[in-house]
């Protein structure tokens, strides 16, 4: 595969790659070693341990220990930042960046990652 073909398949499974799953496995890093991950071994953590065809040791693998927020805990933290941003004690803009350590900006941006449109 030369260095302008788009890679289709997972790493892990073969199974096809979606834009949402290489967007997922950018966002995780395995880009940096050149692994890719679709839907199904991501959402079965999968990636947490090296594919076969990568050659370090298990222990040196980027992704080995990284949380992923599952379904419930994006809701969580979505409806979270819903109440400081947008409820009915939301977080004054001039407290904003003291109380919770980022920008209303970010934190919008943050929302609306995780939000709605990222819970699928």
């Amino acid at each position: 595969m030369t260095s302008e073909d788009v890679q289709d398949y997972c790493d892990w499974c073969y199974g096809p790659l979606t834009d949402h799953s290489r967007t997922r496995s950018r966002w995780l890093g395995l880009s940096i070693e050149d692994a890719w991950a679709c839907a199904e071994c991501l959402q079965a953590g999968r990636y947490r341990v090296p594919p076969d065809p990568w050659i370090g040791p298990p222990e040196e693998w980027l992704a080995r220990d990284q949380y992923i927020l599952s379904a419930d805990d994006r809701l969580a933290v979505a409806n979270a930042l819903n109440e400081v941003l947008h409820g009915p004690g939301a977080v004054d803009d001039r407290e904003f960046h003291a109380r919770l350590g980022v920008s209303r900006a970010s934190a919008l941006q943050t929302h609306r990652h995780i939000g709605a449109d990222g819970l699928s």
